[in-house]
Parts: structure tokens; C-alpha cells; sequence
């Protein structure tokens, strides 16, 4: 997961250790959270998705990871057939196809109308009409961190050799490393080396631009420099300025993007996205990753027995010396 992570959504940087802060609030532990509207004919998410208006999911599965009787990369949720988690949360209405048979695999959480064709075998587990999320609020406190983690300074050098590799210079500053790049920067990058990262660090990638286009970034190995050995909970590629976004095929990393309008065409994508609508294709994968945005679990210190104050011998002395010429004192006045 991304390091340092805080109970409350934000970005702190501390005047005396300079740590940074990393928190996604509501959005913690969804493999899409989408502010508007989504639609997706088919293909499937191996996370659990949250979505704040209207959504059509055609044949598209959701939350494959809670499937009884699979194994799969990545986190399993269910604990035993019959027993879900709540893998769908919808604000508005929900659109299913007619011919899908169990594609929410868990529970749905709606609050307009589901609309399943003739299936009405949509969702494996339950459906309970609610609206526990605030999707307004949580983008206003997602605009806020975006633009925080663009304000930070550039970690180290960037060389964009051939006009297709992106060479980050330098290690990190606390375990994290920012750069900055333009979004046509990233539309002509096929690889990304970190010689100076380690699997420890966070990666946090300031993209720029309003209109964005990019497909397949590699992190391995190229002449003669290693892989980035980092996993993609560990990469926040943070999209500070995009109104629209078109992605296609495959990259590890988690997509914060506020206010753009996310189309994912086909390929695989491990990673989260906050994005403010999403508009996928039949070959649209959304795989989970290892690590999401967890908070850490707090360890209390060791319980510390009760100090107990002995004064110091010179005290002590002083003490009795003082009372033994009290005493003398009132023999001398009887």
C-alpha cells in the first residue's frame, strides 16, 4: 500500500520529517470508485466497485475474487459459499443485461431501481436499498489531495531518453519519490526505469494535461537497467488536470483522476481508479492488486509500569535536617 497512510483522507507533510501522508478515505479497498455515471457491456473486476450515479453493467462481473469454488491472483472475500460482502454499491439505478446469471458476485448495495432483464438472478448474495456513501464530499476531499500531491517538488531528475523511456534519476526522500510528466509525455513512453526505488518506496507520477491518451507502460528490465521491483499499490499516478482520459492496454498502478472522464477501451489494468465517470469495453480488465489503500492496523505500545518518584538522597538529608532543627527549636522556647 502506499506508505505513510493517515485515518483521515489527506496529505500532511510534517515540518520536522518531512512524512507524507496518503490516505483515500471512502474510497479504501474499491477497485473503481466512480463519482458519476459507469457503463460497461462485459469483461469483469476482480475488486469491488462503488459508483455514485447511474450504472450499466450489461454482462459485465463484478467482484470475481468472491466466486465460491475459485482460485485467483490476488485477495479473496468471501469466507465461505453463501456468505458475501457487499462487492456493488450504486447511488442511482442498475442496468443488467438479460442474459447474466450471478455477475454481481456478492452483495448489492443500491439506492435507485435494479433493472435485470429477464434474470432476475443478477446478484448472488443480498440487495439492500441504501445510499451509504458520499460521493460529493469524498471528490471534494479527492480534488484536494490531487492537488496537494501535484504541488510537491520533483524528488530527482528525469531524463525522457528516445522520446519513449521515462529514467527517474535519484532514490526517495522518505520513502516516497515524486515526478512530474506531461500527459504526452505518457502517451509516447513505453518503459519506466527506477534504478535508485526500491519495492519499499511510493511512486507518486504527476501527470498534466487536460485531454489524455496512453496505452502500455513496462516497468522491466531495458540495457542496463534492472526492473522496478515495486508492486502497484505502490504507484499513484495522479491526474491533477484531466477533464477526459482514454486508456488501452496494460499497466500496474493506481489512477487518481477527479474530474476526468475515464475510457478504458480493452487490455488489463491492476490497479484502483478514482475517476469522475467510466465508460469501458468488452476487453476492459480490472484486476486487483496486492496491498489497495488499507490503513494500517495500530499496534498499542507496551503496556509501561507506573512511575513511582524516589527523591534524591541529598533531599532526603535536607528533609531530616530540617525536621531535627524543628524539633530542637520548640525544646529550646518549652
Amino acid at each position: 500500500m502506499l506508505k505513510h497512510v493517515s485515518a483521515v483522507l489527506a496529505l500532511i507533510v510534517s515540518a520536522q520529517a518531512g512524512a507524507i501522508s496518503i490516505d483515500l478515505g471512502p474510497a479504501t479497498g474499491y477497485n473503481l470508485f466512480i463519482k458519476e455515471n459507469f457503463s460497461q457491456p462485459g469483461a469483469d473486476s476482480q475488486g469491488k466497485i462503488a459508483i455514485g450515479g447511474n450504472a450499466n453493467i450489461g454482462q459485465y462481473d463484478v467482484g470475481v475474487n468472491y466466486e465460491p469454488g475459485t482460485k485467483r491472483d490476488g485477495l479473496q472475500f468471501w469466507t465461505e459459499p453463501g456468505k458475501y460482502s457487499d462487492v456493488l454499491v450504486v447511488g442511482g439505478n442498475l442496468t443488467t443485461t438479460q442474459w447474466a446469471w450471478g455477475n454481481i458476485k456478492g452483495n448489492l448495495v443500491l439506492g435507485g431501481q435494479l433493472t435485470a432483464g429477464s434474470s432476475k438472478n443478477a446478484v448472488l448474495g443480498t440487495t439492500t436499498k441504501a445510499t451509504p456513501i458520499d460521493f460529493n464530499a469524498a471528490f471534494d476531499q479527492f480534488n484536494l489531495l490531487s492537488q496537494a500531491l501535484a504541488g510537491q517538488s520533483n524528488t530527482g531528475g528525469l531524463e525522457f531518453k528516445y522520446n519513449n523511456w521515462l529514467m527517474l534519476d535519484g532514490s526517495a526522500n522518505n520513502d516516497v519519490y515524486f515526478t512530474s510528466i506531461t500527459g504526452q509525455m505518457l502517451a509516447n513512453a513505453t518503459d519506466l526505469t527506477a534504478p535508485g526505488l526500491d519495492k519499499n518506496d511510493t511512486l507518486v507520477i504527476n501527470v498534466s494535461g487536460k485531454n489524455i491518451n496512453f496505452d502500455s507502460l513496462n516497468y522491466g528490465r531495458r540495457e542496463s537497467f534492472a526492473a522496478l521491483d515495486m508492486s502497484a499499490s505502490h504507484i499513484l499516478y495522479n491526474f491533477f488536470e484531466a477533464e477526459n482520459i482514454t486508456f488501452s492496454g496494460g499497466i500496474k498502478g493506481n489512477i487518481l483522476a477527479p474530474n476526468a472522464n475515464f475510457t478504458f477501451l480493452q487490455g488489463d489494468l491492476s490497479g484502483q481508479v478514482i475517476a469522475k465517470s467510466w465508460t469501458g469495453g468488452w476487453g476492459a480488465q480490472a484486476n486487483l492488486w496486492d496491498g489497495f489503500f488499507v490503513p494500517p492496523v495500530d499496534i498499542p505500545p507496551p503496556a509501561t509500569p507506573p512511575q513511582v518518584s524516589v527523591p534524591e538522597p541529598s533531599a532526603v538529608l535536607l528533609l531530616l535536617a530540617g525536621l531535627f532543627a524543628l524539633v530542637l527549636i520548640r525544646r529550646k522556647r518549652a
